[in-house]
């Protein structure tokens, strides 16, 4: 498929900070607005990507309101949070995918198997038959074992953020064509020619 290169972009542990579940107590998204705060350099990150043309995707998985433990308009405020505060910084994605199922979720409706889920690429294949992107030029960054088999799935190469607090997100058998501490290190290959 030819078109225009894209990076994809996973939403907590990449652009925004986690936060401790109330439940499990192991960071995990936010669900409260408030509770919405950037990493540091995301914002710049995302700048330098549009700056260099290509097309920003966001995909992130976010079951709470399938699982019943938040509203889904309590989830669709903390999104709008990230958001604005990337707005705030003159950071702007061209697209942002969120999947709110989960396959044990209570919810009658958005408690199901589907295919925009990550590992899935559903979210992905989605958006590059939207935007027409060229999957095999484009990058999947994420901080877990989700996003990098999504990336796979889908045909794009894969950056794998090794954020320290979602390292529950993580195995040892991950195999991402890159990995970097963070969102800012990560870009900077990514805009290394040698790796285009």
């Amino acid at each position: 498929m030819s078109g225009r290169a894209a990076v994809f972009l996973d939403r907590d542990g990449v652009l925004n900070a986690l936060v401790a579940d109330p439940v499990s107590g192991r960071p995990e998204s936010p669900l409260h607005p408030d509770d919405v705060v950037l990493l540091d350099g995301a914002a710049a990150a995302v700048r330098a990507l549009a700056a260099a043309g290509l097309l920003l995707v966001g995909a992130s998985n976010q079951p709470a309101a399938a699982k019943q433990t938040v509203e889904l308009a309590q989830l669709e405020a903390v999104q709008a949070r990230v958001v604005e505060l990337l707005a705030q910084r003159g950071a702007t994605l061209d697209d942002f995918r969120i999947c709110w199922h989960h396959p044990d979720g209570a919810d009658p409706v958005l408690g199901r198997v589907c295919d925009c889920r990550k590992p899935a690429p559903g979210m992905l294949l989605d958006a590059a038959r939207a935007h027409g992107i060229d999957l095999a030029a484009s990058w999947m960054v994420g901080d877990g074992d989700n996003d990098v088999a999504a990336g796979a799935a889908a045909g794009t190469r894969t950056v794998l953020i090794e954020h320290p607090p979602s390292a529950h997100k993580r195995s040892p058998a991950s195999a991402p064509t890159l990995r970097a501490p963070d969102l800012p290190a990560a870009v900077a290959m990514l805009l290394d020619p040698a790796s285009r």
